[in-house]
């Protein structure tokens, strides 16, 4: 099993960074719908930071698989595929990422501009301290609910266009793998080429 990728298939690293990622957007999209529409008041404040953590962990996850991937070779589309295919994919690859990084940033500046995060008596773990280390700084120095009311839709519109983006992506790998039955879904599954 090859640690890195080839022209013809994707190598371990860049697998498993894949799935990973993979999970945690998935969870992130679940949690984020379902503590703004099904969590009792109490405690959605508690899930914001939880979704928040978890977000800012996932952004050093992120950044590292951006930067292995850029030192990664790209396997070759099968043979026959059509030049629009190929462009096709690569959009959407980028379009994937670069949502990852928008929603990674207007996350991060929800979190920084949303008032509970300056009021200390709640005790809402809105203060990051990443890995007992140092303390998350915000953007912003004061809550601000207009603000944060901005960030929110960006992050809500954000998250609605990577679950369509997600759909897309998921749809064409099994239309890869059950109609054309080609190698691409099982480069990213196994490594083979």
């Amino acid at each position: 099993m090859a640690t890195r990728s080839t022209s013809a298939t994707w190598g371990s690293v860049t697998r498993n960074l894949h799935w990973i990622s993979a999970l945690v957007v998935l969870g992130l999209l679940g949690h984020g719908w379902w503590m703004t529409h099904m969590a009792v008041r109490e405690v959605r404040l508690w899930h914001y930071g939880l979704h928040g953590l978890i977000a800012i962990y996932f952004a050093l996850l992120l950044a590292l698989r951006i930067v292995w991937r850029l030192g990664e070779a790209t396997p070759h589309q099968p043979a026959g595929t059509p030049g629009w295919q190929t462009v096709a994919a690569h959009g959407a690859h980028i379009s994937l990422y670069l949502l990852m990084i928008a929603m990674t940033v207007t996350g991060y500046m929800l979190w920084s501009s949303f008032p509970p995060r300056f009021d200390a008596v709640r005790g809402v773990p809105f203060d990051y301290n990443l890995f007992g280390l140092f303390k998350l700084p915000g953007a912003h120095t004061a809550g601000n609910r207009e603000i944060s009311k901005y960030w929110e839709n960006l992050h809500e519109w954000g998250s609605h266009a990577m679950q369509v983006l997600l759909l897309i992506h998921v749809a064409a790998a099994l239309w890869h793998q059950f109609v054309k039955r080609d190698t691409i879904l099982a480069r990213m599954t196994h490594g083979r080429s």
